[in-house]
């Protein structure tokens, strides 16, 4: 699949505002999409219409003004209309000869710059945002397992003092943006219906939670639940402040601080507003690209049973990240016994009803439907349990897939009677790349318990709600699965009987005693230091006194460079010095790559199998 973008010299004269929005569209496409060819002369086109034209591929161009263009113009959109490609024409002007395209093409109707930026106010730079629109729309051809331009946009806000801008913001982003489905409990729940359940059901199928974090949401629970459940399933969480308001009593938060601050006067402006909301578009788009990227590393481990011959893996060309997958049972599979032959499609996003009708569209006209035993869309968000139609057919979450595939081909793991250590904390960065940290403690919780290990971590807030909620999913006893030291301090926020029924709890006089406890008690087979802050008295850095401790008694530690802070700092000046033997055993490779390998499901993977060799 190929994206051709003819650029504006092609085929304009008034070049002025076609090259800022041509500009303000490549440094987008630059940034997610890689087989993509910016075109800019005849001598170019010249040699693509000797090439193969297919019908995955998109060609795109500006209309001209006058209606007028190069035969060689012509000729190029005629080779990829009889291929069936899919061509988008865009027109800058006004005048219908610019907003109709050429033959054979049309009828098409062009990507109106003309009529967008006249919605907006004309005394403002409107290009950037709509030339963001069209890159967008551009990704969810090329890109679409990852990002589709039909989102579900869930605010979650407390009513009594968030629902009129709440009601703003719903209003705008419908109203701007045209294919955004926004949910707000109190226009989409109908008369007559249990609300909760329709909460429920909508926040699973939403694409980004817009939190909009007033004085009172801290002190909603449903709130706090609607946090927990989006960060646990990987639902991108877009943190909005609104008139500086408190968030030090909230149980569970999205990351340390609001990625977004705003007054809430501002949203009476509507030419505010309207900034407002192209900002939150942005942000929106951020966050929901960089949660689609891990699709990557779910590929990477499908490569890598492949390697170790545990599965057949065969990539299928003709569709985007599916493949063909045959494996030898070894145990029962969770599935169906006898099972041998899976097709699945990776998603990076929340797969929808449209998704699941052209997959299964598309399987039946090929001998993928026959051939097969069973058919999976592997998301973050899949459930086996959901009912879609098709007996062969099921969704499932990447992680439950993998273990099965893991637990089929070599048998499932017990406990281990052995503890590592979790040690983690917000490093001063901005606040969107904080989402990296959160995912970083949800993918070692879950590899950490799924493998049967104790996980051993302190009482950090937000982390703790986490681990819990994942170890009821993944740990067949959470008492032995998590182990939570706390100083003695903070035992008036909490209800201990209700903390013990999650995890095995262990009170400490004071921080440093927590933190002899937690690392110097009992054995421990490594300490795994992610974020952290950096301070002036590097004394008082937490990732500092946790390693000397580590060190004292002999426990290997492994720095996660990738989420920021001081492990990150540390990891630099270890790759610096190459003095890695004073903190573990490992090779340089494998302590580098803990630097800078984003893939975080990879390299717990690694340390953890390193651990179970023997090797540690």
């Amino acid at each position: 699949m190929n994206m051709i973008f003819c650029m504006p010299e092609l085929t304009m004269k008034d070049l002025d505002s076609a090259k800022v929005f041509f500009s303000e569209c490549k440094e987008i496409l630059d940034t997610y999409v890689a087989n993509k060819l910016y075109i800019s002369s005849i001598f170019q086109i010249n040699q693509l219409l000797t090439t193969e034209a297919n019908e995955n591929d998109i060609l795109i161009f500006f209309n001209a003004e006058n209606g007028i263009y190069d035969e060689k113009i012509l000729k190029l959109i005629r080779k990829y209309y009889n291929a069936q490609s899919r061509i988008w024409s865009i027109a800058m002007e006004k005048n219908p000869e610019c907003r109709r395209p050429p033959e054979p093409v049309s009828e098409k109707q062009s990507f109106d710059v003309f009529c967008r930026n006249e919605n907006r106010n004309p005394m403002k730079n409107n290009m950037k945002a709509i030339a963001q629109v069209l890159a967008r729309k551009i990704i969810a051809q090329t890109l679409s397992p990852l990002y589709r331009d039909e989102v579900l946009y869930f605010i979650s806000h407390r009513r009594v003092d968030g629902e009129y801008i709440a009601a703003k913001l719903a209003d705008e982003l419908k109203k701007l943006t045209r294919e955004r489905n926004v949910y707000r409990d109190v226009v989409n729940v109908e008369v007559g219906n249990d609300a909760q359940e329709d909460i429920d059901k909508n926040l699973e199928l939403s694409d980004v939670v817009i939190f909009l974090q007033t004085e009172e949401a801290q002190y909603s629970s449903y709130i706090m639940k609607e946090l927990c459940y989006a960060i646990v399933y990987d639902i991108p969480i877009l943190w909005i402040q609104i008139d500086n308001a408190s968030y030090a009593k909230m149980e569970i938060r999205p990351g340390e601080s609001p990625v977004l601050r705003y007054m809430g006067k501002e949203f009476d402006n509507q030419e505010r507003l309207v900034e407002i909301i192209d900002e939150i578009e942005d942000k929106c788009f951020q966050l929901m690209m960089n949660s689609s990227n891990q699709v990557y590393s779910h590929i990477e481990c499908l490569n890598e049973m492949s390697y170790s011959n545990k599965i057949k893996l065969e990539n299928d060309k003709k569709s985007i990240f599916a493949y063909q997958i045959q494996y030898k049972e070894k145990t029962r599979d969770l599935y169906d016994e006898g099972i041998r032959n899976h097709y699945i499609q990776c998603f990076g996003r929340n797969p929808k009803n449209q998704d699941i009708q052209h997959f299964m569209s598309r399987v039946k006209k090929t001998e993928i439907y026959e051939k097969n035993d069973r058919l999976f869309l592997l998301s973050n968000h899949g459930s086996r349990e959901k009912q879609i139609g098709d007996a062969k057919l099921s969704e499932e979450n990447f992680d439950d897939y993998l273990m099965n595939i893991e637990n089929v081909c070599g048998g499932k793991r017990q406990r281990l009677n052995k503890r590592v250590i979790l040690s983690g904390a917000f490093p001063d960065c901005d606040e969107i790349y904080k989402n990296s940290l959160l995912e970083a403690v949800v993918v070692y919780s879950r590899e950490i318990i799924k493998r049967g290990y104790t996980l051993v971590f302190g009482a950090h807030p937000t982390f703790q709600k986490l681990i819990f909620d994942i170890g009821k999913v993944y740990a067949p006893d959470v008492r032995y699965s998590i182990e939570m030291h706390m100083d003695k301090a903070f035992m008036g926020a909490y209800d201990l009987d209700i903390l013990q029924e999650k995890c095995t709890l262990v009170l400490s006089d004071g921080l440093q005693e927590m933190r002899k406890n937690m690392i110097c008690k009992e054995r421990s087979e490594i300490l795994i230091c992610l974020g952290g802050k950096i301070k002036e008295d590097k004394t008082q850095q937490g990732v500092d006194i946790e390693v000397e401790l580590a060190k004292s008694v002999g426990i290997p530690i492994a720095l996660v460079g990738t989420v920021g802070g001081r492990s990150s700092e540390y990891a630099f000046e270890k790759c610096t010095d190459h003095n890695w033997g004073e903190l573990n055993p490992w090779d340089t490779l494998l302590n580098e790559s803990l630097f800078y390998n984003v893939n975080h499901r990879v390299m717990v993977k690694r340390l953890l199998d390193l651990l179970e060799s023997g090797l540690n």
